[in-house]
């Protein structure tokens, strides 16, 4: 949505289905995947669609990852919950890899800044890879 980032490219985790604008995690062993709930950190956001019927889709090829800088802004939509002034400010749990549990605070993986609408929340990364980047 807004403010700095840093795109860098990492190897996809084997025969995982990727969105464009999917939050990414590390697996442990380097490569990226789809975030989930559960995720306690965020390495950043997928520029690059991964599908099965891909011919790359088993191994661990490269794709663009966006890091972001602390000033940067996603927009977000609500899986769960309804976005409102009221969620300004505080830190909530992903429901999966594309959006945000308004319900959940176990992992704080986001931080809404702006409400767009009931469903759409403006959010920057609460654990963000690059805190002291300039």
């Amino acid at each position: 949505y807004s403010g700095s980032s840093k795109i860098e490219w990492f190897p996809k985790v084997a025969s995982a289905a990727i969105s464009v604008g999917a939050a990414l995690a590390f697996d442990g062993s380097g490569a990226v995947t789809p975030a989930a709930a559960t995720s306690t950190r965020i390495s950043g956001i997928s520029l690059k669609k991964v599908a099965a019927t891909d011919s790359d889709y088993a191994s661990n090829t490269l794709i663009p990852v966006v890091f972001a800088h602390e000033d940067a802004v996603f927009l977000a939509d609500v899986g769960t919950g309804s976005a409102s002034a009221a969620n300004i400010g505080v830190q909530y749990d992903l429901k999966d890899s594309l959006s945000v549990d308004l319900t959940a605070f176990a992992h704080k993986n986001v931080t809404v800044v702006g409400v767009i609408d009931s469903t759409h929340v403006l959010v920057k990364l609460a654990n963000y890879p690059f805190a002291n980047a300039s």
